[in-house]
């Protein structure tokens, strides 16, 4: 990915810091608890010299919510989700 170009004037791009975006919704009757329990996003932060333009690129990648923990089938050995009824690989009823 370039970053040392501006996409809007064609400026050098000049790196000003890191900063932590806070995540999650002021809500009307749990006022700023949704962000006290999302966290925060960590990014680079970049600003043209020519136009001020500010472009932000994550530090790392967000988590990606997996669902649901594998286990292996202990018929098959194959890994599915554990609250499964029956294991999608062989079919075989799961207790």
């Amino acid at each position: 990915m370039e970053r040392d170009i501006c996409l809007r004037c064609g400026g050098e791009m000049v790196h000003i810091g890191q900063e932590k975006l806070q995540l999650g919704q002021y809500g009307w009757l749990t006022g700023s608890w949704g962000h006290l329990l999302s966290g925060a996003l960590a990014v680079d932060l970049y600003c043209c010299s020519g136009c001020k333009k500010l472009e932000f690129y994550a530090v790392e990648p967000p988590e990606e919510e997996d669902g649901i923990a594998q286990t292996p089938c202990p018929y098959c050995g194959e890994p599915h989700d554990m609250d499964d009824a029956k294991c999608p690989h062989c079919g075989t009823r799961l207790y």
